[in-house]
């Protein structure tokens, strides 16, 4: 009887967090709809800020599994004036967007609508423990990407360099002329930056950075797991590229393609971020549910 009874409690306390956070996702997304229907959903490998596509399930997964116990309501009147900054701030760079475009200044004020309605829906101990969430949030606003971005023809250059070594340790008679390479009459085959998309690797650190956040664990380990997949990702690509270009020297080009496309960023982004999750033991992290 006490068992049950604290179970109908438990389900008690939990309505009015489950109404706030029915609110919260609602009103964010009607507040938000245009620029959520323009992001893409999936991770395009021509497009480095399609990794904004993680973004938004991995807050509503991390809210539900490991911040759930922290959603608490109540009707402090001092959270109302706390929340008013925050949809002042939100309301200015609404305002200020369409007038530049370039500065993505939607997505910048999410963050601040979000952490309002976290006050307005919830509780000041709610917006403190949930901070991280709604910084999170502020990996929607692409400009922060844009100085790695910059750098994808470099990233592209080295590729391609560490790709020819294992080419040069077989002995293949493949030659390479910036980042294209060829063999005899073969149809060349090169190295463009889609063959090392950034989108999955900014994707793949945007999804797995709130799971090193919650983990328990040194903060190193952390880091270096983190780390560790994240360069992960980029070697995986190197792979791709260089059996691709043993298959176009063995095979001929048509297989060569069929592989290359059936590899994709999705495919490298899912291979990864599956081998981290394994791989949270051996960093000797680990993590409990919120349930």
């Amino acid at each position: 009887m006490k068992r049950a009874a604290r179970k109908s409690k438990k389900a008690e306390d939990w309505k009015p967090a489950a109404v706030s956070l029915l609110l919260l996702l609602g009103v964010t997304f009607i507040f938000y709809y245009g620029a959520f229907s323009s992001m893409k959903l999936y991770i395009d490998d021509a497009d480095p800020y399609s990794y904004a596509a993680v973004i938004l399930p991995m807050f509503i997964i991390t809210l539900a599994f490991f911040y759930r116990k922290d959603l608490k309501v109540d009707w402090n009147k001092k959270k109302f004036l706390l929340a008013i900054p925050f949809f002042a701030v939100s309301a200015m760079l609404l305002y200020e967007a369409g007038a530049f475009p370039k500065y993505a200044l939607t997505l910048l004020s999410l963050p601040f609508f979000v952490a309002g309605c976290m006050l307005l829906f919830f509780s000041i101990y709610t917006m403190k423990k949930l901070l991280f969430l709604i910084l999170y949030l502020f990996l929607l606003w692409t400009p922060l990407f844009q100085p790695l971005v910059s750098t994808q023809a470099g990233i592209t250059d080295i590729t391609t360099d560490v790709v020819q070594l294992p080419l040069n340790l077989l002995g293949l008679p493949i030659e390479r002329e910036g980042n294209a390479f060829y063999s005899g009459s073969k149809i060349s085959l090169e190295v463009v930056p889609q063959c090392v998309p950034l989108s999955a690797i900014i994707a793949l650190f945007c999804f797995l950075l709130p799971f090193a956040y919650v983990a328990k664990g040194e903060i190193k380990n952390r880091v270096a797991w983190l780390a560790a997949w994240v360069i992960g990702c980029w070697v995986l690509d190197v792979l791709r590229i260089t059996a691709v270009l043993l298959i176009w020297y063995y095979s001929g080009l048509s297989n060569a393609l069929q592989v290359f496309h059936a590899i994709g960023g999705n495919i490298i982004f899912d291979l990864a971020l599956v081998a981290a999750l394994l791989s949270f033991k051996l960093f000797r992290l680990d993590f409990n549910l919120n349930l």
